[in-house]
């Protein structure tokens, strides 16, 4: 069986048909486009509502860019950004065998306004009525969104916006951008999903499943593979151990997730052919107050970077950590691997002798320093990775413990963060940093244009937030894959930087 170096099959070469069972940690929270939201149910219609715009179907970096789902070619911005337009594909159908129009992408929207009007309107909130439609001043039957037109005859489509959105094409990737036909009633329709143009179509699930996916075998569209199996069905098991244990035996034929660290040795030595670890688009960081003592002190912010043991962190999270000291994740345009770090050449990735070089050094004495409070994150791990950072502050010259009430934790000057965007933007990485000139340069940069095109100033800013401390990342965040005897792991395995593990990539042995 021949297979794309990228872990997929290539069309017509993998082996087809099958049933495999997928554990999952938590159902979907829809199957409806309008109102799918959690990482399960994206990654479900990822493979059943193809939009406009969708990323490419590679792993790693490649998987970040944008290209044609639906439309014949990415949209064209004009009018200074405030008009996009795009032209369907010709002879699209439906997983019902209806004929796609090219008005059925208004339906899409709309439907997501009305369903879900908050996560939309960060979507499409800049299109010309679209607010109104949300609020439903617009109520009459027939009613239309005022900015979006469509040609029936030519497959056009036509995007006026109130104000220029360079993020439009992102949010044309969304699966709440899909088209469905004209019709499809304005109210949930989880149980009964409408119809849409992908590899597979939901069906009503069996048993314990919580959703099920089947092969939609007349699927072509170029730049969209089609499935391997002939049916997906997702099985809930909460428990990280029990999902990882079920993979070992047999009982579904793939998880993510970070397996417990009891069950690591056994996976990753002699399961080590079924079992992968991919970066993922999450990054872990430090937040620092630098509007307020002792963070108002450069020479302090990067006192605390230089002492940071990114190796040690990553060991306190399982190995699920690969050290990084840039703010955008490996697979965002504009990343550029910061090495060495702008804090020096580093002894055991950490400089102790430096950063308490700089804390006798910086304009404030250390023994008139506040306290610096610790907030960790809301998670297992949480106070563990706060009194690491604890001892480690301590070690070089400043007074620190871990916030402790809720009000400490609110008023903490420094802080364990995630930053985990829905797309692989740079601005949704660096928005992150709490400074106003920066946020501002954030803000024109993107409305300059597409991030690919200015990737270079992207990485530009992303060395100025790291230089100058404002934050200190440590790490991007990575997720094991385990799979049953019963999968071909080894070449039909493809994970994606957005939507995850792409099911639609597996095939059995």
């Amino acid at each position: 069986m021949a297979c794309s170096p990228g872990g997929g099959a290539e069309p017509g070469n993998a082996r087809r048909g099958g049933s495999v069972i997928v554990g999952i940690a938590a159902a979907p929270d829809s199957l409806d486009p309008a109102l799918a939201s959690s990482p399960e149910a994206l990654q479900a219609l990822w493979l059943v509502h193809t939009p406009p715009v969708t990323y490419a179907r590679a792993q790693g970096a490649a998987g970040a860019e944008l290209v044609p789902g639906l439309a014949r070619a990415l949209p064209e911005a004009s009018q200074g950004g405030l008009t996009y337009r795009f032209t369907f594909r010709s002879g699209l159908r439906y997983s019902t065998g209806r004929r796609l129009r090219a008005s059925d992408f208004e339906r899409g929207v709309q439907r997501a306004l009305r369903l879900s009007p908050r996560r939309a309107l960060e979507l499409f909130g800049d299109i010309a009525g679209a607010r109104e439609y949300a609020r439903g001043l617009v109520d009459v039957p027939g009613a239309e969104i005022e900015g979006i037109s469509a040609d029936g005859r030519t497959g056009e489509v036509r995007i006026d916006l109130v104000r220029p959105d360079a993020s439009l094409p992102e949010a044309l990737a969304s699966p709440a951008a899909a088209p469905v036909p004209v019709g499809t009633p304005l109210r949930e329709r989880s149980d009964d999903p409408p119809a849409g143009v992908g590899p597979y179509a939901v069906r009503r699930p069996r048993g314990r499943a919580a959703f099920t996916l089947v092969r939609v075998r007349s699927f072509a569209l170029d730049g969209v593979p089609a499935g391997n199996v002939d049916k997906i069905a997702g099985r809930v098991i909460a428990d990280p151990g029990g999902r990882a244990r079920a993979a070992l035996d047999g009982r579904v034929d793939v998880m993510e997730g970070r397996p417990p660290r009891e069950l690591l040795p056994e996976i990753r030595g002699e399961n080590e052919s079924r079992y992968r670890e991919d970066a993922t688009l999450a990054v872990d960081y430090l937040a620092l107050d630098s509007s307020r003592p002792p963070f108002d002190d450069l020479d302090l912010r990067r006192a605390l970077a230089l002492a940071l043991d990114e190796a040690a962190l990553a060991r306190l999270r399982d190995g699920f950590l690969a050290p990084s000291c840039n703010m955008l994740a490996p697979q965002v345009p504009g990343y550029n691997e910061l090495d060495p770090c702008p804090f020096g050449e580093r002894e055991d990735n950490a400089d102790l002798e430096g950063a308490r070089e700089l804390v006798e050094e910086g304009e404030q004495s250390a023994f008139t320093i506040a306290p610096v409070l610790v907030r960790g994150p809301a998670d297992p791990g949480g106070l563990t990775l706060a009194r690491y950072l604890v001892s480690t502050l301590r070690s070089i010259g400043l007074q620190a413990r871990v916030a402790a009430t809720p009000a400490e934790r609110a008023g903490a000057q420094v802080s364990f963060e995630r930053r985990r965007p829905d797309t692989p933007h740079p601005a949704r990485y660096l928005d992150a940093v709490r400074d106003p000139v920066f946020a501002v340069r954030v803000v024109l940069l993107e409305l300059d244009g597409p991030a690919p095109d200015a990737a270079a100033e992207w990485a530009e800013l992303d060395r100025e937030a790291v230089e100058s401390a404002l934050v200190a990342p440590y790490g991007v965040e990575t997720i094991g894959t385990l799979s049953s005897e019963r999968l071909d792991a080894t070449n039909c395995s493809r994970v994606h930087a957005v939507y995850g593990l792409d099911w639609s990539s597996l095939c059995l042995r």
